[in-house]
């Protein structure tokens, strides 16, 4: 696998990166996931104006670079049609503080850190990588903090596996006992680092047996999964939580809503309790990943709807002809 760090195409095991970085301290950054379809990357300029919009909520400059050339290189290096790419960005290596164990080299303002395999230049011959200084370079970085430089990084991953008779037939979910963050605590409309959160739901999901878990905000409200944004159908109204609940702007969950009225739909936003959602006719998640995927029950609760001439499968079809315009 080849991966792009920091204005280089390398491959992933040649791949490093600082164990002072704040992303994998404090998850201090964002992050896309992007879908690539017939070896273009889809809907990458609604992708880079949420990751920009993300960037000014935790003030993260955005680095300017030529994005689409930069995704385009790294599908066609690792000769993929259809994958995800995911694009890290964070604060960067963090200058270490004056109390660093690390020790001074003297007169060069450099510490020593003994790892041939740091994300550090090496120095030649000695098998010793070279730290700046926490007493020189008071510069600011692309990151906007002293010292940092705003680490970039791109590599790709399979579609998440989804069965045929999933996508046919629906998945099912469970409502966790994770809440969704509320977002007066938390940039909730930003893909951060810190998606703890959601891997706990995911996790409380899988030793369930479903395939994912729907979260509910604090005060007892539908959310959305811990990977997908959901949507409810009744009377021809198309449902979904408001961002007003913390949820993503997911892009594919823009998509979907662009389309509904052409599809005979009247998408609505709002605060909707589990028990409205339970007396839904269709139920389905969406995601870049996943597409438009059906949910067969929750914890129970099936969807009376769900056939093939339902309205999730109307969706399906517009929502895989635009994929398929996109990527070409």
């Amino acid at each position: 696998m080849w991966v792009y760090l920091n204005n280089r195409i390398v491959q992933a095991e040649r791949a490093r990166v600082s164990v002072f970085d704040s992303g994998f301290l404090y998850g201090d950054g964002v992050f896309e996931t992007v879908r690539v379809h017939d070896g273009r990357p889809v809907w990458l300029d609604r992708h880079l104006a949420r990751i920009a919009d993300a960037c000014k909520q935790i003030r993260l400059p955005l680095p300017d670079k030529p994005w689409l050339a930069i995704f385009q290189k790294v599908i066609d290096k690792n000769r993929m049609d259809h994958a995800l790419i995911r694009l890290t960005l964070s604060r960067g290596p963090m200058r270490p503080s004056p109390l660093s164990p690390f020790s001074e080299k003297e007169g060069k303002g450099q510490a020593i850190l003994p790892s041939p395999l740091s994300a550090f230049s090496e120095k030649e011959g000695e098998g010793q990588a070279i730290l700046p200084s926490p007493l020189v370079g008071e510069g600011r970085g692309e990151g906007g903090e002293r010292g940092q430089t705003t680490t970039v990084v791109l590599f790709h991953r399979p579609l998440p596996h989804v069965t045929p008779s999933q996508r046919r037939k629906g998945i099912r979910l469970t409502l966790t006992t994770i809440r969704r963050l509320s977002p007066r605590s938390h940039p909730t409309q930003a893909k951060t680092l810190n998606y703890l959160n959601n891997l706990l739901a995911k996790r409380e999901a899988a030793e369930c047996g479903a395939f994912d878990g729907l979260m509910v905000t604090t005060d007892g409200y539908v959310a959305e999964c811990s990977m997908n944004n959901v949507f409810f159908i009744k009377d021809r109204t198309l449902y979904t939580p408001s961002l007003a609940c913390g949820v993503l702007p997911g892009i594919t969950r823009g998509v979907v809503l662009d389309m509904a009225p052409a599809l005979g739909l009247q998408p609505r936003e709002g605060r909707y309790r589990p028990a409205f959602l339970y007396k839904a006719d269709e139920c389905f998640l969406t995601g870049s990943g996943t597409g438009i995927l059906p949910v067969q029950a929750i914890d129970g609760h099936s969807f009376p709807g769900q056939t093939a001439r339902s309205h999730v499968a109307a969706i399906q079809t517009r929502y895989n002809h635009l994929l398929k315009a996109h990527g070409r």
